[in-house]
Parts: structure tokens; C-alpha cells; sequence
């Protein structure tokens, strides 16, 4: 191992490679079941019972996510990852179970992967803001990236293992072993040291806690619109890379491996944006550059999907986009946390994720309109040009380019230096 890259790993703590485990595992299982769920759905349902689950999936969460989120701030984060991942390992059970005798039923699934939508409402913001509470903040950044690559790799593998499964064996299979996976997650998440929040967050009602998490967010310019361009972004490009997806896999005639193999594009490519490519392009653009640049490219790729008709173009389309959205998550990501005062990030992720949610509902029902009236080329075109259009809008966040030329020391609680009093 290069003496760099060991003094690098050490400089990140030894609680921080579960971290990456535990990542790594949950996004793999994630992923598996992804694929296995979502082509089980489309052979017995279709389109209309994928939309169907889609949208309550999103809604489960969007309610979920104000209720349970700031668990994250109020408990020990690797416990809320670790209890939340086992809930989800019931869930993941149930359906293997249901899979494995054959018994399909679109309401029967989404009441069983509510809970799991539940469980991860809690999860989500922890593992986004722990990383923070592991290492220094003057290697924030490395961490995040090393996340992030875990997190890759297991988006890579997720999608080949579910659809290599499917395709030598059956669906069942696939969802046992995406129960089997979790479940190991979940126990890594224990590996991680308890660190619990200061006193005086455990005795605050967590229904003051997320008023006061929104309130902050609200009030603060940048991030306020920065979550709103988040939200338009992910309208057009969520159902892309989500349920348009196996329907267009479907439309191909083509098996579920293809599934597997386009959703591992995408893995690779921000395996490779995580890894390498993404610091260097953020070297030579600069990082509103960088970021700008690679939400266009997210458009170029979800317009050129539309025009593919071929296995192989599908996957070169998806790494493209997957390399482009590596970039666009970094880019800032750090410096977004690090502006953010301790004890409101696990608050603020919460809050990017309800949006999200938002997203997720409205994405997938403007899809299922969409699919009504055109076929899935058409579609993706159309979803591709409302990614463009919003791009353009990327420059008018207020002061984004001053805070991303902000080096780490300066950017260190810079929202409660902004406005102090929203976060005593």
C-alpha cells in the first residue's frame, strides 16, 4: 500500500472503514433488490403498478421523513443506521417470501415495503451527515469521497449480482439474497463507535427540532434555492434513471440482465467520478464549473437514452451519466456540510431528502401522464429537455459562485456566522 494513501486512511480514524462497509453492503443489497423488485413488477404488473408503487414508495417517505429524520441528531447515528437497517431486513423478507410462492399482489408489496420506506427515513440522514461526526473536518472531503466510492462500488456489483440471478435462476433468488446482504449490512453498522449528540438535543421535542431544522434552511438564500434546483433537477431526471428505465429495457425486448448491466453502468461511472475522474475535473473547471458542466451532461445522457435502441448504447448512455452525476454530488457536498453547524446536519439532510421525496412523487406521476400520451422514446426526450432547461438556472443561486470558491476553513459553520440566531 503507497505510504500516501496509508497516511491518508489512517488521518480518517479507525471507526471509518465500517463506515465505508456498512455503505457498501446496504447500497449492494439496495441495489439487488432494486432490480429484482422492480422486474418483477414490471413482467406481473407493468407500467401502471410500477408507477402505482413508485409514487406511494415517495409518498411513505415524504410523511416519513419530518416524523423520524431528526433521530439522527437526537440519538447515536450508528445505532438509528443500525436498527433502521434491520427493520429493513423484515421487509426484505417479506417479499422474498411472497416471491417465493409465487404470490404477486402491487398493494400487498407497497404495504410491505413501506416499512423499509419508513426504516430508511431515519437511516438516510445519518449516513449522510455521520461522516462529519467520524473524521477531522480538514479531511471531510477525502471521507466524502471515499463514501461516495463505497457507495459506487456497491451500485456497480448491486445491479449485476440481481440481474445475473434473475437471469441463471429467478426472481426469489435474486430477493434472498438481496435479504441475505442487507441483514449483513446492518450488522457492520453495529461495528460503528456510539456518538452521542450533546445533552441538550436529547431533551428538545423532536417536533421543535424539525420546525427548527426547516425554519434555518428556509431563511439561508443559497440553500434555500439550492434545494429548490435540487428539486427541479431531480423531477426530470429520477423517473430516468428509475422506473423509465426497466420499461424501456422491457420495450427493447430485452432480459433483465440488460437491466442489470445499464443500472452497473451507472455504478461504474460514479465509481469512477468518486475514485478519480470528478477530482479532476473539479481541478480544471473549479467547482461551479464543474458542477454546471455536469448537469448538462446529465441532460445530454438522458436525451441520448431516448435515441438508443441497442443494449450496449443503453449502457454506454448510463456510464456517461453516472461518471456526470459523481461530479455534481461532490462538487459542493462538502462544502455544504461543513457550512452547516454540528448539530443541525443531520436536520438540513433530512430536509434535502423530503425534498427529494417531493420529487420522487411528482416525477414518477408526471411520467405515468406522459406515458399516456407518448411512447418511452418521447418520453425521455421530453425529460431530457426539462433537465436542460433547469440547468440553465443553475447560475442564479444566490452567491454559488463565492461560496463554492470558499476553501474548507472558510466555509467551516458558515451559515450560523450568516445567521447566527437560527441556530441556538
Amino acid at each position: 500500500m503507497p505510504s500516501s494513501f496509508r497516511n491518508k486512511w489512517q488521518n480518517l480514524g479507525h471507526a471509518f472503514p465500517f463506515l465505508l462497509l456498512c455503505d457498501f453492503l446496504a447500497v449492494l443489497s439496495l441495489t439487488t433488490g432494486s432490480v429484482a423488485i422492480s422486474w418483477w413488477i414490471v413482467t406481473h404488473g407493468g407500467a401502471a403498478d410500477l408507477s402505482i408503487f413508485g409514487i406511494t414508495a415517495a409518498l411513505t417517505m415524504l410523511i416519513a421523513l419530518p416524523l423520524l429524520s431528526a433521530q439522527g441528531d437526537r440519538l447515536a447515528k450508528s445505532r438509528v443506521m443500525a436498527w433502521g437497517l434491520l427493520t429493513a431486513v423484515i421487509t426484505a423478507l417479506g417479499l422474498a417470501i411472497m416471491a417465493s410462492f409465487g404470490f404477486y399482489h402491487i398493494w400487498l408489496i407497497i404495504l410491505i415495503y413501506a416499512f423499509d420506506v419508513i426504516a430508511f427515513s431515519m437511516v438516510l440522514p445519518a449516513v449522510s451527515s455521520i461522516a462529519a461526526d467520524l473524521v477531522n473536518p480538514n479531511h471531510l472531503a477525502e471521507a466524502l469521497s471515499l463514501q461516495k466510492s463505497a457507495q459506487s462500488l456497491g451500485r456497480l456489483a448491486g445491479p449485476v449480482t440481481g440481474g445475473a440471478i434473475i437471469a441463471l435462476s429467478s426472481i426469489p433468488a435474486a430477493l434472498w439474497v438481496y435479504t441475505v446482504i442487507l441483514l449483513i449490512a446492518a450488522l457492520s453498522a453495529f461495528a460503528i463507535p456510539v456518538i452521542r449528540p450533546a445533552p441538550a438535543l436529547n431533551k428538545s421535542h423532536w417536533r421543535a427540532e424539525v420546525r427548527a431544522g426547516l425554519h434555518a434552511k428556509w431563511h439561508i438564500p443559497i440553500d434555500r434555492n439550492w434545494t429548490l434546483f435540487s428539486f427541479f433537477i431531480m423531477l426530470f431526471f429520477s423517473p430516468a434513471i428509475g422506473m423509465l428505465l426497466p420499461l424501456k429495457i422491457h420495450f427493447l425486448n430485452l432480459g433483465a440482465q440488460w437491466l442489470g448491466a445499464t443500472e452497473a453502468a451507472l455504478g461504474l461511472g460514479m465509481l469512477t467520478g468518486a475514485l478519480w475522474g470528478a477530482a479532476k475535473v473539479i481541478q480544471w473547471l473549479g467547482r461551479f464549473s464543474a458542477a454546471r458542466s455536469a448537469t448538462f451532461t446529465l441532460a445530454l445522457g438522458i436525451c441520448a437514452t431516448a435515441f438508443s435502441d441497442k443494449g450496449w448504447m443503453l449502457v454506454l448512455c448510463f456510464g456517461l451519466i453516472g461518471f456526470a452525476l459523481s461530479v455534481s454530488q461532490l462538487v459542493g457536498q462538502t462544502h455544504r456540510q461543513l457550512a452547516v453547524p454540528d448539530h443541525f446536519r443531520a436536520r438540513f439532510s433530512s430536509v434535502n431528502f423530503m425534498v427529494m421525496t417531493l420529487s420522487g412523487i411528482l416525477g414518477p406521476a408526471m411520467a405515468g401522464i406522459a406515458l399516456g400520451l407518448l411512447d418511452i422514446n418521447m418520453v425521455y426526450a421530453a425529460f431530457g429537455m426539462g433537465l436542460f432547461l433547469v440547468t440553465l438556472t443553475f447560475s442564479r443561486i444566490p452567491d454559488i459562485r463565492t461560496f463554492l470558491a470558499l476553501d474548507h476553513h472558510e466555509v467551516k459553520n458558515w451559515y450560523a456566522t450568516l445567521q447566527p440566531k437560527l441556530f441556538l
